[in-house]
């Protein structure tokens, strides 16, 4: 009993969460209409492919959520502010920025030896280095093919009827309807978006912790997570499924980078795990898409969804090539220390931003 009522407000806590994640997109998803005509000719006129996926990545890496980012980007492709080969470009360079996180908790994880940073290192620099080729993959069967928008468009129209008879929307509305009517008293609609934007970054950076507290704190996670790390196919799973509970690559990823210091799990056990987590991550798009219940919203999420599936047909039964690639860079191209990741991390952030400015 006593365990229960311990967990009990943690539950609440969560639910409560939800909520305010679900409001949140409601209220990007009403208030951005009244900024239809200016968001959709100033996107327009400045997102090329390249300014796209940059904007994704420069975003993410600030507000480290792609989950935020990606949820946005669902709500402008469902309200036609961008199109979805845009959005497309916006979610994939997302997908590079939150790979930030791993290398930033590598950088103040506390280690007495350089060999013992390096460990943490490779995890977030093999996620980045994964992420990467990605999107160059993805970019180029975009650009040329429009794979992933004529895919996800069809998978949208075809699943769309089927997710609708949830009655989702008019629920969402009811449960909205108080708190939408008490922020519809503020006449700065700018002020409201902005509002939106702030509590669904909040929500998605607390429902990943409270998710783990729930699951029985990190120290149980860590030992689940290393207990269970056998077959490659197996960890794959894992990854996917925690990162689908918890919201996050960036907390499930992170929580590699201790064991990885500690010696308690290899990078190339921990390859497949970074593969799966990257394909849970876009549960968190996929239930807002819903909220919006629009079939460009769902196509972005279901897009997302294609990243992490291509992701994984490629490099899952090629993980050697992501070890030997991480450590060959790690160890011999830029023999990293602290000092070069801090260099590392600050040129992460400021190349897409100066690509954004000069392009």
């Amino acid at each position: 009993m006593k365990k229960e009522d311990k967990k009990i407000p943690e539950w609440l806590k969560l639910t409560g969460l939800l909520y305010l994640f679900i409001f949140s997109i409601e209220l990007i998803k009403k208030t951005s209409l009244v900024f239809a005509p200016d968001i959709k000719n100033f996107l327009a006129q400045s997102l090329t492919p390249l300014k796209a996926i940059c904007a994704g990545w420069f975003t993410t890496s600030i507000a480290q959520s792609s989950g935020a980012v990606g949820s946005i980007t669902a709500a402008f492709a469902g309200n036609n502010f961008i199109t979805l080969s845009t959005a497309i470009y916006i979610l994939i360079g997302a997908s590079l920025g939150t790979t930030i996180t791993a290398l930033i908790i590598s950088l103040i994880t506390t280690t007495k030896k350089r060999k013992d940073f390096r460990h943490g290192f490779e995890i977030g620099l093999c996620y980045s280095l994964y992420s990467a080729m990605l999107v160059i993959i993805v970019f180029i069967l975009e650009y040329f093919f429009q794979l992933f928008s004529k895919t996800s468009l069809f998978l949208a129209n075809f699943l769309g009827d089927k997710i609708s008879l949830l009655h989702i929307p008019n629920f969402i509305e009811l449960i909205t309807s108080p708190l939408m009517n008490l922020v519809s008293k503020i006449n700065n609609h700018f002020s409201i978006l902005i509002l939106a934007f702030i509590i669904l970054i909040f929500t998605l950076k607390y429902i990943s912790k409270s998710v783990i507290k729930i699951l029985g704190g990190e120290k149980k996670a860590r030992k689940f997570i290393n207990k269970h790390f056998e077959s490659k196919y197996k960890t794959y799973l894992i990854g996917a499924i925690l990162t689908g509970i918890v919201f996050s690559s960036s907390i499930t990823i992170g929580l590699l980078v201790p064991l990885a210091v500690a010696r308690l799990i290899s990078l190339r056990k921990a390859i497949p795990f970074i593969l799966g987590a990257d394909l849970g991550t876009f549960t968190d798009i996929f239930l807002a898409s819903i909220i919006i219940n629009k079939p460009l919203a769902l196509a972005t999420a279901i897009s997302y969804f294609l990243f992490g599936v291509l992701g994984a047909l490629i490099f899952l039964p090629n993980t050697k090539f992501l070890f030997k690639t991480t450590k060959y860079i790690s160890k011999k191209l830029i023999r990293i220390s602290k000092r070069k990741a801090l260099y590392i991390l600050t040129g992460f952030i400021l190349i897409p931003l100066l690509i954004i400015l000069i392009f």
